[in-house]
């Protein structure tokens, strides 16, 4: 009887160890599952999450790269406008300077001629220079070219202008403008592409540096 006991007792010790060690194994077994399924899904999430910021930084850089482009080329544009109201400043002070009433006079001599060469002599001439040369241009012309007078020039102020001088002729009805500004204007109109072809090959020659 002790020992059909102590046998029971035995195989239940041998059964609750056995389904002990089954359960274990099970939970175990559970548990690798359900940590490979937590890596696997956490690889598939990190692997979301490098795609997404590397979509996100591609944009980013592609973004970055468009604004640099259009503040390089806002610069340009700037600075272009700089030295073309440089140029601009410089073109009017030198032939402000330029414009002396000696100059004047020979090139308003130039051009009364040329025009009395082409057969026109019988036309008046008028010239139209500022109040301030007027005298001197009269003096010069009194002085050296007389003839000039009685053939028909006339030399009168014109408080619109402030240097230069314009020139017409009144039985063809032609005029020109000789006038500080507008040679200037003419001068910085020539410059300009000259102007342009420099500053882009500057920054041409910056951007071939980086």
């Amino acid at each position: 009887m002790t020992e059909n006991l102590q046998d029971l007792l035995n195989r239940i010790q041998k059964e609750g160890v056995s389904k002990a060690e089954a359960a274990a194994a099970e939970i175990i077994l559970l548990a690798k599952e359900q940590a490979a399924q937590i890596v696997l899904d956490a690889e598939i999430q990190a692997k979301d999450i490098v795609a997404k910021a590397e979509i996100k930084t591609k944009a980013f850089e592609e973004n970055s790269i468009r604004v640099l482009e259009q503040a390089g080329r806002d610069l340009l544009i700037s600075i272009g406008k700089r030295i073309e109201i440089l140029l601009e400043d410089i073109v009017q002070d030198s032939v402000g300077k330029s414009l002396s009433p000696e100059i004047l006079t020979e090139m308003m001599v130039k051009l009364a001629t040329a025009y009395a060469e082409k057969g026109f002599s019988d036309s008046r001439i008028e010239m139209l220079v500022s109040a301030e040369d007027q005298k001197t241009i009269i003096k010069l012309f009194m002085k050296k070219y007389r003839k000039m007078f009685k053939e028909g020039v006339e030399i009168h102020a014109d408080d619109t202008i402030t240097s230069g001088f314009k020139i017409s002729f009144k039985s063809d009805h032609v005029f020109h403008d000789f006038t500080h500004k507008t040679l200037a204007d003419a001068l910085c109109y020539f410059l300009r592409p000259h102007l342009a072809e420099i500053v882009h090959r500057v920054a041409q020659g910056i951007i071939g540096s980086t």
